[in-house]
């Protein structure tokens, strides 16, 4: 482990609530552009019942410093070498307050300034929801976007998310006792869900954009793993038969195939449209 660099800001809410309702944990690696994007979203929101806690993994880019002269109230960061985004997800959880947990990464920005506000309206129910799944815009390289809802998690969880991970809101008390598995290295999102399936949950969906991000990361570079670590989930924690974990290895790869064209289209399109 490096040396570890943390700040604890002063919180918004310190006088009105024991805990904010709202944990919004960024976990960053040399990608000061993204985390300047990922806080001017947070900045703008109307709803401010939060904190904001960065897990830095100890980067070289200027993040540090710009973490340093942040002035978003309710900010609390650690900058310290990790093993891996799952293991800088779970220090996230651990030094969170917040009655739910939202993982929003560097480069995730919320699409618009009313996303928390319209969360929190949807969890104001009795009884209160363990895990709230949204919907997500993936961007592409020429800016088009491609707006997918949450599905059914009864019917989506043995093939994979119900939700984009960055639109999912998890509460604190489902969380007890599950952290993410850090030998995962792009399915640990899948892992901390299907275990949190087989311990039993309540969901609620809200069919809205809840998080924009680019279409292109570690997902579409690891491609070996994209497959072969929900293969593995389904065996290990939803003890699915070989049969089934074939099928939806074919079903995964139609669909990682159908995107990764996409992408590649509109990467062409957008190389075009700027003369490349």
């Amino acid at each position: 482990m490096g040396a570890c660099r943390e700040q604890i800001a002063p919180q918004k809410y310190a006088m009105l609530n024991s805990s904010p309702q709202f944990s919004i944990i960024t976990v960053v690696y040399n990608d000061v552009g993204g985390l300047a994007l990922t806080k001017s979203s947070i900045a703008c929101q109307a709803f401010t019942d939060f904190e904001w806690i960065v897990i830095d993994g100890g980067s070289s880019d200027g993040a540090v410093g710009f973490l340093e002269q942040c002035d978003q109230i309710g900010l609390s960061w650690v900058s310290e070498k990790d093993r891996g985004i799952y293991d800088a997800m779970n220090k996230g959880m651990l030094k969170s307050g917040g009655e739910y947990l939202i993982f929003l990464n560097a480069g995730d920005v919320f699409p618009s300034s009313d996303t928390l506000r319209q969360v929190s309206a949807s969890l104001g129910i009795v009884p209160k929801p363990d895990v709230l799944f949204g919907g997500a815009e993936y961007v592409f390289p020429d800016g088009m976007t491609i707006f997918r809802p949450p599905k059914m998690v009864a019917q989506s969880i043995w093939h994979g998310l119900p939700a984009n991970h960055q639109a999912t809101y998890y509460s604190r008390e489902v969380l007890a006792g599950v952290q993410y598995d850090i030998k995962y290295k792009i399915c640990g999102d899948y892992y901390l869900i299907a275990k949190l399936y087989k311990k039993g949950f309540s969901p609620v969906y809200l069919k809205k954009s809840l998080v924009r991000f680019e279409v292109g990361g570690a997902s579409y570079i690891n491609r070996r793993l994209l497959f072969w670590e929900p293969f593995l989930i389904q065996r290990d924690v939803l003890s699915l038969p070989i049969w089934w974990r074939m099928a939806s290895l074919l079903k995964r790869g139609v669909s990682t195939l159908g995107m990764i064209a996409l992408q590649n289209l509109h990467r062409t399109k957008s190389k075009n449209q700027n003369g490349g």
